[in-house]
């Protein structure tokens, strides 16, 4: 079956993602799924200047693809990643710089029911600002061991309240955000980028660039004492 032609407006759409990518260096994927409309904006006034967002529809943005893989190898493989509210980033940063960016624009936010675990969520050992009273029964709920020390609830052990990996449940959550505890990373989601005919995945672009240049540093040094002790 034939797909309709575009509409003249969104013609003009597809040949204005085409123009952006045509001039500039790298492409990349957000998803904005999750991320609240407040932070959005602080994050787009911290990267101004050096990062475009555009906003458009996925079917458009991989008619687009498709129309340029004539000009850039493998640009097509981006149409595999438009998840979530997918977004494009346009800009002339190397993708690891821009993913850098976009890691220190992050920021802490609390837990919701549903969510999945970045980490083993803790609730530390240790009095609480809490009076004995209902708040005794939640903690015993969760399995926390509690006492009452100077007229306060004190947490007995530590307990991993939720484990990594696992979904946060409505209780859970309810407890960290009691306890101050917002173990989630909120900000830009940068699932790809592609850069000079390579498709970068997140997995790629998540480097310690310190570690990676000590591991340098140490491979030099090591090649220099065999080349020495070889006698070349």
């Amino acid at each position: 079956m034939m797909k309709a032609p575009l509409k003249p407006a969104k013609v003009k759409e597809v040949d204005i993602i085409c123009q952006l990518i045509r001039t500039h260096s790298v492409v990349g994927i957000v998803n904005l799924e999750e991320l609240p409309a407040k932070h959005l904006m602080v994050i787009k006034r911290n990267v101004k200047g050096k990062v475009v967002l555009k906003y458009t529809k996925k079917r458009l943005m991989k008619i687009a693809f498709d129309k340029l893989k004539g000009e850039k190898k493998h640009i097509e493989l981006l149409s595999n990643h438009l998840e979530g509210i997918p977004v494009l980033i346009l800009t002339n940063e190397n993708s690891f710089d821009l993913y850098q960016l976009f890691q220190k624009n992050k920021s802490q936010a609390p837990a919701k029911s549903g969510q999945i675990a970045p980490s083993n969520l803790i609730i530390p050992a240790g009095p609480t600002p809490f009076a004995p009273g209902p708040m005794i029964g939640e903690f015993g709920q969760l399995g926390i061991k509690t006492s009452v020390e100077a007229g306060k609830i004190a947490i007995r052990e530590d307990k991993v309240l939720v484990k990594q990996g696992d979904t946060i449940t409505a209780k859970q959550a309810e407890l960290l955000t009691k306890m101050g505890i917002q173990p989630m990373e909120i900000g830009l989601n940068l699932l790809c980028t592609y850069e000079q005919g390579d498709l970068l995945l997140k997995s790629v672009l998540a480097i310690d660039k310190e570690a990676y240049f000590t591991n340098l540093i140490t491979a030099h040094v090591q090649a220099l004492s065999v080349a020495v002790a070889a006698g070349i």
